[in-house]
């Protein structure tokens, strides 16, 4: 299910709804879907979870902003289960509403020590329930895998990362609201930016949520005002590669820096990447040309793998993003595989770049692994290289292929494999 089509699939006697967010825009959605469900369905809007203490309805402010106001009626007894009571509110609530409950999903998760079998009934009783009625549930979180038995009666959307056109138009709406905020405050704002300028940090930006943007152009007017006033110009496009650096290695994803040693012999692979390169451009993407999917690049320690690595990234002209998948790894169930979805997610927004897995083996290897995270990361993977088509080419360095699943050599997965021989 689409983002877009969230609103018909609430107005259509569907009564459980998932989406996948980011953190940082979740504020954003559920102001989204505020108004949607205002204008659309004509329904009030209501938000809990955990952390607060008690049922609050949405509404939008003159200004457009999200306002939350207490629910008076809303009275959880000390002995109850909070989330239990919310479902109980829900199911005795008289009129009609959509009911947003953040991070729920832990509870009714697949495979998470938090799974409660009687939330997870609660849950499907209230599912079928609230059908005739004009009461619905959105669950609201981050990386939402639910259980098997909820599956094919909940349908869950993600919200994808902002394309270059949405940074685009971001960009000039909240440029020009700082702009009338330092006027009301007699602050001279300049923003001195040719198209072509704004282009490229839109690019620059690319990676980002729309919510992450606005925190960085806050961040900069702040430090750049002065007595004569704030100047918005090229200078600010570094700092936000630098800004999306620090998020982006947070979540195990390095940028990486061109190489500045070519690499000797392979005179193979780089004649292959120069035939190869033209591919990437926009022509070719105007002309939906096959794009190359990656190579495999196989050696013992020492012999270069990773400048090669940084060089195909020249070659190619492409941003080089590092993903390191053990950094990614978490304690909670499902918490992995998730964390590495959205990395590649991240790749398939700042695309065409090159993705850089390095010693592969390590992470995909079953070996010792009775939980199966390996094997769920492997297919997130495999999936991934098999159905992204926005010009995301994975380069994959291992030290020992024979220690790599067999699903992930099999011809075709990569265009190429090459072997980095010592000496």
């Amino acid at each position: 299910m689409k983002l877009s089509n969230l609103i018909t699939t609430i107005d259509s006697q569907i009564p459980i709804v998932a989406i996948d967010v980011l953190s940082p825009e979740e504020a954003t959605i559920i102001q989204w879907l505020t108004t949607e469900v205002m204008d659309k369905l004509n329904s009030p809007v209501y938000f809990w979870n955990l952390g607060v203490s008690g049922l609050e309805q949405c509404l939008i402010a003159d200004d457009g902003g999200l306002v939350f106001k207490s629910v008076e009626t809303y009275k959880k007894p000390h002995n109850i289960d909070p989330l239990i009571y919310v479902f109980e509110y829900i199911n005795n609530f008289g009129g009609n509403g959509v009911f947003i409950l953040g991070d729920v999903h832990p509870f009714v998760g697949k495979n998470s020590l938090q799974l409660s079998w009687e939330v997870l009934t609660r849950v499907k009783n209230l599912y079928h329930r609230l059908k005739p009625t004009e009461k619905r549930i959105v669950f609201l979180g981050q990386n939402i895998q639910l259980h098997e038995s909820l599956l094919r009666l909940i349908p869950c959307c993600e919200v994808p990362l902002p394309s270059i056109e949405q940074i685009q138009d971001h960009l000039e709406s909240y440029l020009l609201y700082l702009q009338e905020s330092a006027g009301e405050q007699e602050v001279t704002f300049t923003v001195s930016l040719t198209i072509e300028d704004k282009e490229t940090l839109a690019r620059a930006a690319l990676g980002l949520t729309l919510e992450e943007i606005s925190d960085f152009l806050r961040l900069t007017v702040k430090e750049r005002l002065t007595s004569k006033g704030i100047v918005i110009d090229t200078t600010v496009i570094p700092l936000v590669v630098e800004y999306k650096t620090r998020l982006l290695a947070q979540m195990g994803i390095e940028l990486g820096k061109p190489a500045t040693i070519p690499f000797g012999g392979l005179d193979l692979l780089r004649d292959w990447l120069q035939r190869r390169r033209r591919l990437f451009s926009q022509e070719a993407r105007s002309l939906n040309l096959p794009q190359p999917k990656g190579v495999l690049l196989a050696g013992p320690p020492g012999t270069g793998k990773s400048i090669v690595a940084k060089n195909i990234a020249t070659i190619l002209n492409l941003p080089l993003l590092q993903l390191d998948i053990a950094s990614m790894l978490g304690s909670l169930v499902g918490e992995s595989e998730g964390n590495v979805r959205r990395a590649l997610k991240t790749a398939e927004a700042i695309a065409p770049c090159i993705l850089w897995i390095d010693e592969v083996e390590k992470a995909l290897s079953a070996n010792g692994d009775t939980s199966g995270v390996s094997q769920r990361i492997l297919g997130n993977i495999l999936t991934f290289m098999s159905e992204c088509t926005a010009g995301v080419f994975v380069v994959a360095t291992c030290n020992d292929p024979t220690a790599l699943p067999i699903e992930f050599k099999r011809k075709g997965r990569f265009d190429e494999n090459f072997v980095r021989p010592v000496g």
